[in-house]
């Protein structure tokens, strides 16, 4: 929400009239070349250096997600677990490369699990759920809801996690797949383990500079399947979508995506929008790289 506000106050600067008139009007080839350049002479070696995952950090089996799906009242009830909680641990990629992070404790992935599930409907395999029945130490459980009205959500239902083991898990990151640590947290009632990657928010680098501040295309991506790339941004609501330019090199693909926008002032609100390209070979480990501030576009659903 805090991205979704921020992209809409800074669509005023892009409207007709808001910019510069000295302002020289540059093609996207210009931009990507630009951009590209930058990106090699610095910023693309700090990026490789770090751990980005593309993916969610909350991992379940198909099953386990259809059975949270099935019961969306289902609230994961903890305690406050006695097993070794090593402050360090390990990222190892597929090439052997590696990197020491810092970890989450365990209590707070059982809180992290549960809240997981806020989420929109679908959104990286994990179902939305009702948003009151978060994860609670045990003996905070709500007391008994009252009658229930036409249209209100499900009661909480609570699935006590009857064990908590530190494990590792595979994961698909920017550069790779890599193994890293995480949570096993087995519920009573689901037909499997809850894994919640236990690398710490701290270690997990979003973006690096680029040639300057973000602009209303701060959006993010979603790597699809084979060669597809879908991309969410906010764009002024009265202009027209024209459609996506993709500038595809060996080490990073840049985009812009084109709107025409409106002859005069457009005092509507943004509007979430998304597009899914087609590239010419699968993204891999490239980056995505935003044509209008050279930045990588973050991982996810905007």
């Amino acid at each position: 929400m805090i991205r979704y506000l921020a992209a809409l106050v800074l669509l005023a600067f892009l409207l007709p009239g808001a910019r510069s008139p000295g302002a020289e009007p540059v093609t996207f080839d210009g931009r990507a070349e630009r951009v590209l350049m930058t990106w090699r002479d610095g910023p693309a070696a700090e990026w490789r250096a770090g751990f980005r995952p593309r993916q969610d950090l909350t991992i379940m089996s198909p099953e386990t997600a259809a059975a949270l799906r099935a019961d969306p009242g289902l609230m994961l009830v903890h305690g406050r677990p006695a097993v070794p909680e090593p402050s360090t641990g390990t990222v190892r990629w597929a090439d052997g490369r590696t990197l020491e992070v810092p970890l989450t404790p365990a209590e707070d992935a059982q809180y992290r699990a549960g809240a997981a599930a806020d989420g929109p409907a679908g959104a990286s395999g994990i179902p939305a759920r009702n948003p009151r029945c978060q994860a609670v130490p045990i003996g905070e459980q709500p007391a008994a809801p009252r009658d229930r009205l036409e249209g209100d959500d499900p009661p909480c239902k609570p699935a006590k996690i009857t064990r908590v083991i530190l494990e590792r898990v595979t994961i698909r990151t920017h550069r790779g797949p890599a193994e890293v640590p995480a949570w096993r947290l087995d519920v009573r009632g689901l037909p499997g383990p809850i894994h919640q990657v236990a690398v710490a928010d701290a270690a997990i680098d979003r973006s690096p500079g680029g040639l300057g501040p973000t602009t209303p295309f701060d959006g993010t991506f979603e790597q699809g399947p084979g060669d597809a790339v879908t991309l969410y941004f906010i764009r002024a609501r009265c202009g027209r979508m024209l459609g996506v330019n993709v500038r595809e090199e060996a080490d990073a693909v840049v985009v812009a995506p084109r709107v025409l926008g409106p002859e005069g002032p457009c005092p509507e609100l943004g509007l979430l929008d998304r597009r899914t390209l087609t590239l010419r070979t699968p993204l891999g480990d490239r980056p995505v790289l935003d044509a209008r501030t050279g930045r990588p576009i973050a991982y996810g659903r905007l």
